[in-house]
């Protein structure tokens, strides 16, 4: 069947007389062919469109579990990041105290200050 202006109209009419209560036992089987018709066509469709949500829907998590491992690998890294910025302070604390110590045993011994090079 092909629903286009002529049979939307021949089911309106087929509605108004049905509520009317004046359809005859031909019409009657003519609205309910027109019904299932138009039920089975909204069926596939909406089979269709869950279908495509469904597919959608998949790829939409497939890049998120993407982005989850993403940033799961980002956070590890920041990690990282921040132990060897404490890591490399730590070192030049020590090594300032050094320097320091170094300094004043010169300057102690000679009574110079140690001039860096």
């Amino acid at each position: 069947m092909n629903w286009n202006d002529k049979t939307q109209a021949r089911f309106d009419e087929l509605r108004q007389r049905e509520l009317a209560g004046s359809l005859t036992a031909a019409e009657q089987t003519e609205l309910a062919e027109l019904t299932d018709w138009l039920t089975k066509t909204a069926d596939a469709a909406l089979e269709t469109a869950v279908a495509r949500l469904e597919q959608e829907q998949s790829i939409l998590q497939e890049r998120l579990q993407r982005r989850q491992d993403e940033n799961e690998e980002l956070a590890r890294l920041l990690r990282q990041q921040e132990q060897l910025v404490a890591e490399s302070r730590r070192w030049l604390a020590d090594f300032e105290k050094r320097h320091r110590q170094i300094s004043q045993a010169y300057t102690r011994l000679t009574g110079d200050a140690l001039t860096p090079v």
